[in-house]
């Protein structure tokens, strides 16, 4: 079975999750995920928008692990500018968690 039938089946947001992932598909992969959205006729703002969301889950879920050891999100398919957003966002989400989860200190005369 070729990668490309291999991958034909899948959604958009799974072969752009194929492109996305960095080292974790192989070029010939990769290649073959180009194949398949040019063979679907997709457009470029579908294949942005689908980035999109892909980082947008990303980002959250990992948005600790990112912030702690500095990791900053490469796309192939997004630009900086689309990614400071995400990135902005999920931070605030997170930001928002943790005030939360903290104890208000002002409340309690024993702390």
């Amino acid at each position: 079975m070729s990668l490309i039938q291999r991958f034909s089946n899948h959604t958009l947001l799974e072969l752009v999750t194929v492109l996305e992932s960095g080292d974790d598909y192989t070029l010939e992969a990769k290649k073959a995920v180009h194949t398949i959205l040019e063979l679907k006729e997709t457009t470029k703002e579908e294949i942005a928008e689908a980035a999109k969301l892909y980082w947008e889950n990303r980002v959250e879920q990992n948005i600790r692990k990112m912030l702690m050891q500095g990791i900053k999100p490469e796309s192939e398919i997004l630009g900086e500018e689309d990614l400071k957003p995400i990135l902005q966002a999920a931070f605030e989400k997170y930001r928002d968690k943790l005030d939360l989860h903290s104890i208000d200190t002002t409340k309690y005369w024993f702390v």
